[in-house]
């Protein structure tokens, strides 16, 4: 039972992981933005698809 415990415990880290650096990468695409940084270079950046680009914009998800 401790490594099915360690096992969730190390589930739950990497999840907020994964929300924080989604949220830096949201944060960053913003501010990229707002510096006038073209969708198509944020595209090839993060190969993120335009469509996220633009959700990230809108604060959409």
């Amino acid at each position: 039972m401790i490594e099915v415990r360690r096992a969730a415990r190390a589930k739950q880290r990497a999840e907020r992981a994964e929300q924080q650096a989604r949220e830096r990468l949201a944060a960053a695409v913003r501010a990229a933005l707002s510096a006038q940084v073209s969708v198509a270079v944020l595209v090839a950046e993060t190969g993120l698809s335009r469509g996220r680009i633009y959700q990230i914009r809108d604060g959409r998800r």
